[in-house]
């Protein structure tokens, strides 16, 4: 029977082995080897198949040259492209012949035999980088060691986005403290990477896979924020804004933590959105935004969301606190009136009479009363100024001013500061001495700070004097004197001054420069005269039906006084004509013009025969000769520079 079994094995080894020369699988040998140095770890066998479908079963085979079996082992890792070997299994101290053999429906291959010793086979597993921080340049990266917690050797490369690999190895040495193995890298600051490790053990030559690509981002700074505030009818609704990082900070994503520091409690938000939507009572709030990247976090971003303004007094039951509601109280110190604390108190269970107790007497509080109910969110029920014990006050106002006219005086005054108040003011206490000891008393509420005295006495001299009152009593005067002068100038309205000065300078001007424009306008551009049509009698017009007028038109030549002579004697016996009866006038200015200016004006004129040309007059226009000399006076064209006047 046993050398039946031992038929049936060879004859399956050599059917495996002609499997295997007549159909190979196109993938290569498989890996089997041990993740750690640990003596009694398993072993790990793997095979990469390009081809690989849903539908094929892998089964890897072992077997030892010295087994004293003839059936190879067997291993069924069904779809998958590894299985775990375990230790007893197998002969590591002898030679093993491994293949992987894949089956489908439609065929069975088998993949090329490899020959090993399984004992001095070690990989570790592929390193993760888990945490990675940068800063000024430095970026360290750190990942878990493999099973047998020793150091071991390690390769890294890294490079920039836009440049080619940097390689580098160094060994880490065993240690039982930590689990964590390191390593640090000097990059630029402003430039984003990527990093890549892998590990051997260090007795053995194996290597891991390459660890994933993992980008390095720069440094992340603070976000720049924006809010706004928007009032709804219990609470206020407070909007939250941030600026986007730049892509070289942003690159592999980014978080931002938020602590939300409200008066009655503190909440942590972590979002991945640059906007944040929060609902704030009366009192003040404070968030805080911190940026993360994969590398480094970027400072604190404080934010703080104001309250509302403090009250000066309080109108409400400082005593009663809401009932059957969830209720928080918060009350601090306001030595000034104005600044809250950094810290101030809360409490859920205290009363108003209880917080009282531990307050200094004559000093002002101030108070808040947070409420909700059931799921819904806080919001102020009530806000007020609170004193332990009040006093009178301690001081009077400061810096009175008087500003006087001829009848009244206007009294100005800053208030009495609120730590020397000592209490809720109730009025201003004002008295005003005249100069015949008479005595004027005025009160002023507590928020105001002036006071007109009216129909006051021309020459007489004032005494005020102010102070402050509370319920308990008045605290000292403030004192100022003032005397009504018997010879009052009103003051000077400067603004007046000023407007009639800048207008008398804008006058002067305006009359300057209307002459300089004409005296101008007079050399550049001068004036043409109009010529002098005079009115004609005629004996005639009486006895003509009158019609409408008409212009007629004539040449006028200008001529001088030879050519006119000249042409005055060959015309005489002919025709009769204005020039006859009248002298024609010209008129020369010494010392302006020379001589040739005859000579030049002559022969200006483009015809020689000029001479010849007269002013006619119509035929049939009889006129008398005594008419026409009375007409020549008014008449008579005068040339001035050749120009007719």
């Amino acid at each position: 029977m046993p050398e039946a079994m031992e038929t049936v094995g060879l004859l399956l080894l050599l059917f495996t082995a002609f499997g295997a020369e007549g159909s190979t699988c196109p993938f290569p040998s498989p890996q089997c080897y041990k993740e750690s140095t640990l003596p009694d770890e398993d072993f790990h066998c793997e095979w990469e198949d390009p081809d690989r479908s849903k539908e094929a079963v892998y089964t890897l085979f072992i077997h030892s040259t010295s087994d004293v079996s003839p059936y190879p082992a067997d291993f069924q890792s069904g779809n998958e492209q590894n299985v775990q070997v375990p230790l007893e299994s197998v002969l590591i101290a002898v030679q093993s012949d491994i293949w992987v053999q894949k089956q489908t429906e439609n065929m069975t291959c088998i993949s090329p035999n490899t020959s090993v010793f399984l004992n001095g086979l070690v990989k570790y597993s592929t390193p993760h980088i888990q945490k990675m921080v940068r800063s000024a340049g430095i970026v360290t990266l750190n990942w878990h060691r493999a099973k047998d917690n020793k150091g071991a050797f390690y390769e890294i490369r890294w490079k920039d986005f836009y440049g080619s690999w940097q390689n580098d190895t160094f060994q880490t040495e065993d240690s039982t403290k930590a689990n964590q193995d390191s390593t640090t890298l000097h990059l630029e600051n402003h430039l984003m990477y990527q990093v890549q490790v892998r590990r051997r053990a260090i007795e053995y030559n194996l290597w891991s896979h390459w660890s994933d690509i993992i980008d390095v981002p720069v440094e992340i700074q603070a976000p720049v924020v924006h809010w706004k505030e928007e009032k709804t009818k219990r609470m206020r609704r407070v909007v939250l804004n941030w600026d986007p990082p730049p892509f070289e900070a942003s690159i592999g994503g980014v978080t931002y933590n938020l602590t939300l520091s409200l008066p009655c409690e503190t909440k942590t938000k972590t979002t991945k959105k640059t906007s944040y939507y929060m609902n704030v009572t009366d009192s003040e709030a404070r968030v805080s935004i911190i940026a993360i990247n994969s590398v480094s976090e970027s400072a604190s971003q404080e934010i703080t969301i104001p309250n509302i303004q403090h009250l000066k007094n309080c109108r409400a039951d400082s005593g009663t606190l809401p009932q059957k509601k969830h209720f928080c109280l918060e009350w601090y110190k306001l030595s000034d009136g104005e600044t809250r604390p950094i810290h101030v108190n809360t409490s859920r269970n205290a009363t108003v009479q209880s917080i009282k107790k531990d307050m200094e007497k004559f000093v002002r509080y101030y108070y808040f009363v947070h409420v909700k109910k059931g799921r819904q969110l806080w919001h102020t029920k009530i806000m007020c100024p609170i004193y332990s014990s009040e006093g009178a006050p301690v001081a009077g106002p400061q810096n009175i001013t008087v500003n006087v006219t001829h009848d009244s005086a206007l009294l100005l005054w800053r208030p009495i500061p609120v730590q020397d108040q000592r209490g809720f003011l109730l009025h201003y206490a004002i008295w005003i001495l005249r100069q015949g000891g008479e005595i004027d008393y005025h009160e002023v509420p507590e928020n105001q700070t002036s006071f007109r005295l009216r129909n006051l006495t021309t020459g007489s001299s004032y005494t005020v004097y102010i102070s402050g009152r509370t319920k308990v009593g008045e605290g000292p005067n403030a004192t100022a004197n003032f005397l009504i002068p018997t010879s009052f100038a009103a003051p000077s309205n400067v603004l007046s001054k000023v407007i009639l000065s800048v207008g008398g300078v804008v006058l002067v001007f305006s009359v300057f420069f209307s002459i300089a424009l004409r005296r101008f306008k007079k050399k550049i551009l001068p004036m043409i005269p109009s010529p002098v049509i005079t009115a004609t009698a005629s004996e005639g017009l009486h006895h003509q039906n009158l019609s409408a007028a008409t212009e007629e038109v004539h040449e006028v030549i200008l001529l001088s006084p030879d050519d006119l002579d000249k042409q005055n004697k060959a015309n005489q016996s002919k025709e009769s004509t204005i020039l006859q009866d009248c002298q024609l006038s010209v008129y020369e200015e010494d010392d302006e013009e020379d001589e040739d200016d005859d000579a030049n004006f002559t022969s200006s004129f483009p015809n020689p025969n000029y001479r010849g040309q007269t002013l006619r007059l119509s035929e049939t226009l009889a006129v008398d000769k005594g008419q026409r000399e009375n007409n020549c006076d008014s008449s008579t064209p005068s040339y001035r520079h050749s120009s007719v006047l």
